[in-house]
Protein backbone atom coordinates (compact mmCIF):
# COMPACT_ATOMS: atom_id res chain seq x y z
CA UNK A 1 0.00 0.00 0.00
CA UNK A 2 1.06 3.34 -0.89
CA UNK A 3 1.77 6.17 1.68
CA UNK A 4 -0.83 8.24 0.01
CA UNK A 5 -3.20 5.40 0.58
CA UNK A 6 -2.16 5.49 5.08
CA UNK A 7 -5.65 7.30 6.16
CA UNK A 8 -7.70 4.87 8.30
CA UNK A 9 -10.32 5.66 10.24
CA UNK A 10 -10.24 3.01 12.87
CA UNK A 11 -9.39 3.90 16.54
CA UNK A 12 -5.42 4.65 17.19
CA UNK A 13 -3.47 1.93 19.21
CA UNK A 14 -1.36 4.39 20.58
CA UNK A 15 -2.93 7.26 22.09
CA UNK A 16 -1.11 10.40 23.44
CA UNK A 17 -3.47 10.90 25.98
CA UNK A 18 -1.95 7.50 27.49
CA UNK A 19 1.07 9.18 27.35
CA UNK A 20 0.47 12.30 28.61
CA UNK A 21 -1.65 10.74 31.95
CA UNK A 22 -2.06 13.23 34.40
CA UNK A 23 0.47 15.91 33.16
CA UNK A 24 -0.32 19.38 34.21
CA UNK A 25 -3.20 20.92 32.24
CA UNK A 26 -1.93 24.12 29.77
CA UNK A 27 -3.21 27.25 28.51
CA UNK A 28 -5.17 27.40 25.49
CA UNK A 29 -2.32 29.50 23.33
CA UNK A 30 1.22 27.99 22.48
CA UNK A 31 3.58 30.43 20.95
CA UNK A 32 6.19 27.48 18.47
CA UNK A 33 9.72 28.14 17.22
CA UNK A 34 12.25 25.92 15.69
CA UNK A 35 15.66 27.77 16.92
CA UNK A 36 17.67 28.10 19.73
CA UNK A 37 18.05 32.18 19.75
CA UNK A 38 14.17 32.00 20.62
CA UNK A 39 15.04 30.21 24.07
CA UNK A 40 17.75 32.68 24.40
CA UNK A 41 15.51 35.35 24.61
CA UNK A 42 12.53 34.15 26.60
CA UNK A 43 15.15 32.77 29.15
CA UNK A 44 16.12 36.36 29.50
CA UNK A 45 12.54 37.61 29.20
CA UNK A 46 11.77 38.82 32.62
CA UNK A 47 7.68 38.21 31.13
CA UNK A 48 8.62 34.49 30.89
CA UNK A 49 8.81 32.19 33.70
CA UNK A 50 9.78 27.89 32.93
CA UNK A 51 6.56 26.60 33.55
CA UNK A 52 6.16 22.71 32.67
CA UNK A 53 8.04 20.75 30.05
CA UNK A 54 7.67 17.47 28.05
CA UNK A 55 9.48 14.29 27.11
CA UNK A 56 10.82 13.88 23.49
CA UNK A 57 13.38 11.62 22.06
CA UNK A 58 15.52 10.76 25.41
CA UNK A 59 15.38 14.68 26.14
CA UNK A 60 13.05 17.01 27.86
CA UNK A 61 11.41 20.12 26.17
CA UNK A 62 10.90 22.83 28.72
CA UNK A 63 7.65 25.02 28.40
CA UNK A 64 7.42 28.58 29.24
CA UNK A 65 4.64 31.03 30.16
CA UNK A 66 4.14 34.48 29.56
CA UNK A 67 0.86 36.50 29.51
CA UNK A 68 -0.76 39.31 27.17
CA UNK A 69 -4.42 40.57 27.13
CA UNK A 70 -5.13 38.44 29.93
CA UNK A 71 -4.56 35.67 27.80
CA UNK A 72 -1.82 32.76 29.44
CA UNK A 73 -0.07 31.48 26.69
CA UNK A 74 3.13 28.60 26.88
CA UNK A 75 6.17 28.43 24.39
CA UNK A 76 8.02 26.17 23.35
CA UNK A 77 10.98 24.82 20.62
CA UNK A 78 9.93 22.17 18.75
CA UNK A 79 12.05 19.76 16.94
CA UNK A 80 12.45 19.90 12.95
CA UNK A 81 10.42 17.71 10.63
CA UNK A 82 6.84 17.21 10.47
CA UNK A 83 6.35 13.43 13.01
CA UNK A 84 7.98 14.88 15.18
CA UNK A 85 6.75 18.52 15.50
CA UNK A 86 3.07 16.39 14.78
CA UNK A 87 3.77 14.22 17.55
CA UNK A 88 4.77 17.15 20.55
CA UNK A 89 1.63 19.42 19.21
CA UNK A 90 -0.52 15.83 19.66
CA UNK A 91 0.96 15.45 23.31
CA UNK A 92 0.51 19.39 24.13
CA UNK A 93 -3.05 19.46 22.74
CA UNK A 94 -3.80 16.34 25.04
CA UNK A 95 -2.87 18.93 28.14
CA UNK A 96 -5.05 21.44 27.02
CA UNK A 97 -3.55 23.62 24.28
CA UNK A 98 -6.30 24.57 20.91
CA UNK A 99 -4.58 26.78 18.90
CA UNK A 100 -0.98 26.57 18.01
CA UNK A 101 1.18 30.02 16.69
CA UNK A 102 3.78 28.14 14.51
CA UNK A 103 7.10 30.21 12.92
CA UNK A 104 10.13 29.58 11.68
CA UNK A 105 12.45 30.11 7.85
CA UNK A 106 12.11 28.54 5.18
CA UNK A 107 14.02 28.41 1.81
CA UNK A 108 12.88 30.50 -1.15
CA UNK A 109 12.25 29.11 -4.35
CA UNK A 110 12.42 31.48 -6.63
CA UNK A 111 14.66 35.04 -6.57
CA UNK A 112 11.75 37.61 -6.48
CA UNK A 113 11.62 37.45 -2.28
CA UNK A 114 13.67 39.50 -0.21
CA UNK A 115 15.76 37.49 2.46
CA UNK A 116 14.11 37.77 6.07
CA UNK A 117 10.77 38.41 4.36
CA UNK A 118 7.58 37.06 5.75
CA UNK A 119 5.59 34.49 4.35
CA UNK A 120 2.14 33.54 5.10
CA UNK A 121 1.46 30.01 3.74
CA UNK A 122 -1.87 29.65 2.09
CA UNK A 123 -1.36 25.59 1.53
CA UNK A 124 0.88 23.32 1.37
CA UNK A 125 2.38 20.40 -1.22
CA UNK A 126 2.14 17.59 0.84
CA UNK A 127 5.50 16.08 -0.23
CA UNK A 128 6.22 14.35 3.34
CA UNK A 129 4.26 11.19 5.35
CA UNK A 130 2.87 12.69 8.33
CA UNK A 131 -0.34 14.22 6.91
CA UNK A 132 -1.65 11.60 4.58
CA UNK A 133 -2.08 9.45 8.16
CA UNK A 134 -4.20 12.23 9.50
CA UNK A 135 -6.46 13.21 6.61
CA UNK A 136 -7.34 11.64 2.91
CA UNK A 137 -5.07 11.74 0.03
CA UNK A 138 -4.59 14.92 -1.74
CA UNK A 139 -1.71 16.62 -3.52
CA UNK A 140 -2.41 20.28 -1.38
CA UNK A 141 -3.72 20.72 1.94
CA UNK A 142 -4.80 23.96 2.94
CA UNK A 143 -3.92 26.26 5.49
CA UNK A 144 -7.49 27.15 6.95
CA UNK A 145 -6.15 29.92 9.27
CA UNK A 146 -4.26 32.32 6.22
CA UNK A 147 -6.79 34.59 6.23
CA UNK A 148 -7.25 35.68 9.44
CA UNK A 149 -3.31 35.74 9.89
CA UNK A 150 -3.33 37.91 7.16
CA UNK A 151 -6.03 40.29 8.75
CA UNK A 152 -3.42 40.71 11.80
CA UNK A 153 -0.46 41.28 9.69
CA UNK A 154 -2.49 44.15 7.89
CA UNK A 155 -3.82 45.77 11.22
CA UNK A 156 -0.21 46.09 12.44
CA UNK A 157 1.47 47.08 9.07
CA UNK A 158 3.70 44.08 9.02
CA UNK A 159 4.55 43.11 4.98
CA UNK A 160 4.00 39.65 3.89
CA UNK A 161 3.37 37.95 0.93
CA UNK A 162 0.49 34.78 0.80
CA UNK A 163 2.03 31.65 -1.36
CA UNK A 164 1.32 28.22 -1.19
CA UNK A 165 4.47 26.31 0.10
CA UNK A 166 6.62 22.64 -0.84
CA UNK A 167 6.45 20.74 2.49
CA UNK A 168 9.14 18.00 2.36
CA UNK A 169 10.68 15.42 5.10
CA UNK A 170 13.76 15.09 2.47
CA UNK A 171 16.76 18.22 3.23
CA UNK A 172 19.08 16.75 0.74
CA UNK A 173 16.57 15.79 -1.67
CA UNK A 174 15.21 19.03 -2.67
CA UNK A 175 16.27 18.07 -6.27
CA UNK A 176 16.37 20.48 -9.50
CA UNK A 177 13.38 19.11 -11.20
CA UNK A 178 11.12 18.55 -8.30
CA UNK A 179 12.14 22.26 -7.37
CA UNK A 180 11.09 23.47 -10.92
CA UNK A 181 7.70 21.19 -10.57
CA UNK A 182 7.07 22.56 -7.15
CA UNK A 183 7.50 25.94 -8.64
CA UNK A 184 5.03 25.29 -11.41
CA UNK A 185 3.04 24.12 -9.22
CA UNK A 186 2.31 27.99 -7.38
CA UNK A 187 4.95 27.25 -4.73
CA UNK A 188 7.56 29.89 -4.04
CA UNK A 189 9.13 28.45 -0.91
CA UNK A 190 10.10 25.23 0.84
CA UNK A 191 9.72 23.89 4.47
CA UNK A 192 9.53 20.85 6.55
CA UNK A 193 6.20 20.91 8.51
CA UNK A 194 3.35 22.72 7.21
CA UNK A 195 1.59 20.09 5.79
CA UNK A 196 2.05 18.15 8.57
CA UNK A 197 0.99 20.41 11.33
CA UNK A 198 -2.10 21.12 9.50
CA UNK A 199 -2.84 17.80 8.78
CA UNK A 200 -2.83 17.06 12.60
CA UNK A 201 -5.08 20.68 13.57
CA UNK A 202 -7.81 19.52 11.19
CA UNK A 203 -7.91 16.08 12.75
CA UNK A 204 -8.39 17.13 16.10
CA UNK A 205 -10.14 20.31 15.69
CA UNK A 206 -7.21 22.55 16.20
CA UNK A 207 -6.70 26.18 14.93
CA UNK A 208 -2.86 26.53 13.47
CA UNK A 209 -1.29 29.45 12.47
CA UNK A 210 2.07 29.62 10.77
CA UNK A 211 4.02 32.30 8.99
CA UNK A 212 7.57 31.83 7.76
CA UNK A 213 10.92 33.86 7.03
CA UNK A 214 12.90 33.66 4.04
CA UNK A 215 16.46 32.08 4.97
CA UNK A 216 18.07 30.28 2.30
CA UNK A 217 17.39 30.20 -1.33
CA UNK A 218 17.17 27.51 -3.96
CA UNK A 219 17.13 29.47 -6.75
CA UNK A 220 19.26 28.17 -9.94
CA UNK A 221 21.31 25.24 -9.41
CA UNK A 222 22.82 26.29 -6.81
CA UNK A 223 21.94 26.21 -2.97
CA UNK A 224 23.00 29.58 -1.29
CA UNK A 225 22.81 30.13 2.22
CA UNK A 226 22.16 33.09 2.61
CA UNK A 227 21.30 33.96 6.30
CA UNK A 228 21.15 29.71 7.00
CA UNK A 229 24.38 30.18 9.54
CA UNK A 230 24.12 33.69 10.72
CA UNK A 231 23.30 34.85 14.38
CA UNK A 232 19.44 35.30 13.95
CA UNK A 233 18.69 36.77 17.11
CA UNK A 234 17.06 39.99 15.82
CA UNK A 235 15.04 38.14 13.51
CA UNK A 236 13.81 35.82 16.30
CA UNK A 237 12.76 38.72 18.73
CA UNK A 238 10.56 40.44 15.56
CA UNK A 239 9.07 36.66 15.04
CA UNK A 240 8.36 36.36 19.04
CA UNK A 241 6.56 40.10 19.12
CA UNK A 242 4.53 39.28 15.89
CA UNK A 243 3.61 36.24 17.42
CA UNK A 244 2.40 37.46 20.76
CA UNK A 245 0.47 39.98 18.95
CA UNK A 246 -1.45 36.93 17.02
CA UNK A 247 -2.09 35.89 20.48
CA UNK A 248 -3.89 38.71 21.50
CA UNK A 249 -6.53 38.33 18.68
CA UNK A 250 -6.84 34.30 18.17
Amino acid sequence: MSIINAYDESEEIVKPEIFVGKAMKLPEIAIVGFKKELIDEVEKNPDFEEYSSTPVCGDVIKIYKTSVSNKDIILYKTLMGGPATASIMEELHCRGVKKFIFFGSCGELTSNLKKGAFIIPTSAYRDEGTSYHYIPSSDFIEVETYKKLAMIFDKHNIKYELTKTWTTDALYKETVNKTKDRIALGCKVVEMECASIMAVAKARNIDMYQFLYTDDTLDGNAWNLRTLREDRTTMIKECLRIALEVAKEI
